[in-house]
């Protein structure tokens, strides 16, 4: 699976959500475009039409067939997603902290871990 958009680099430990919050005050998401997203992101739905989220699984009830069918369908997506991202991690100064000073270049270097798997998926 491509990589399409990041984020900017945000330091230590932050909720996803929370990111995604910030991001949207400057830039939307698009509406045209599927939004895949995990049960991390619940809420999410309310502020945009596209979202594709698993649904969860009520207090002491079960997921009817259809929506076991629905997450199954997701779930699949998703792991390639995931492998996107191992993919991007096996260039491993992304995965380690960064020393560098300024902010751009820690964002430039998660760019070129995705330009260099976006170019390996390419070259396949």
């Amino acid at each position: 699976m491509q990589i399409l958009y990041t984020s900017k680099h945000y330091a230590g430990k932050m909720h996803d959500k929370t990111i995604l919050e910030e991001e949207s005050k400057t830039e939307k998401l698009s509406d045209t475009r599927k939004i895949l997203v995990d049960l991390a992101f619940l809420g999410i739905g309310n502020e945009y039409n596209n979202v594709h989220m698993p649904v969860k699984k009520p207090k002491g009830k079960e997921l009817t067939a259809r929506q076991k069918e629905k997450n199954k369908k997701l779930s699949r997506t998703r792991v390639k997603i995931e492998n996107a991202f191992a993919g991007v991690k096996r260039l491993r100064v992304v995965v380690y902290t960064s020393r560098a000073k300024r902010e751009c270049f820690i964002n430039m270097i998660f760019l070129i871990a995705c330009g260099i798997w976006n170019f390996y998926l390419y070259a396949k």
